[in-house]
């Protein structure tokens, strides 16, 4: 007794029978169903970012690519600060879930889907820092556990897209581009200018000089 011929196996056969003229219409129908499946997917992660942004009185439709990417990363970031000990950030209460299995998605997922293979910023945070005298909203940022934060404004056209955008507390544009970076090293946090137009004062006293860490 034979033993039955395996779907894949099958479906080479029936491909093997095929022109070589209708292989490649095949193909094409493919190719065309993955870009439709994967068009569907990401307005499906735009709709559920849509109903985030409601709570924090944004238009995701009126955000550029920049302005989305960086709201994904706080997004993220946030979900990374609710596994510490302390009450969870404020996030929204509209659930992002996925139309397929009915799972509630992450900030990552949504991440992944809607920019594909780009990578968000994430880590683990282990303290903010805060913009003070400001009625903006989500004027703090997580300092996470590796690497380094840029300090600056958001320019998409020079592709300096700092960690800590002050775009929107800077009227005057006093803060630089990028104007200075907090690192870490053997467990403590250092700040360093990085040649700003306006310095960098510690503590409204000493100004630091550029390029070096304090």
């Amino acid at each position: 007794m034979e033993d039955p011929i395996s779907t894949k196996d099958q479906l080479r056969s029936w491909v093997q029978e095929l022109t070589r003229e209708h292989r490649r219409d095949l193909l094409s129908i493919l190719e065309e169903d993955d870009s439709l499946v994967q068009d569907a997917r990401v307005e499906m992660a735009a709709e559920q970012l849509r109903l985030v942004c409601q709570d924090r009185k944004l238009d995701w439709d009126n955000l550029n690519e920049s302005e989305r990417e960086t709201l994904l990363d706080h997004l993220i970031r946030e979900d990374v600060e609710a596994t510490q000990a302390g009450p969870p950030p404020s996030k929204s209460s509209s659930k992002a879930i996925c139309s397929h299995c009915g799972r509630e998605l992450t900030p990552h997922d949504l991440y992944r889907i809607y920019f594909s293979n780009r990578r968000p910023s994430e880590g683990y945070a282990l303290a903010k820092l805060m913009v003070l005298d400001t009625e903006q909203p989500n004027a703090q940022f997580p300092l996470l556990d590796e690497g380094e934060v840029i300090i600056g404004r958001l320019d998409p056209h020079r592709g300096i897209r700092p960690e800590v955008d002050l775009s929107a507390y800077d009227p005057a544009s006093r803060v630089s581009r990028k104007h200075a970076r907090i690192l870490r090293r053997a467990g403590q946090f250092f700040i360093e200018d990085l040649g700003s137009a306006n310095g960098t004062v510690i503590n409204g006293r000493s100004r630091l000089k550029p390029q070096e860490p304090l």
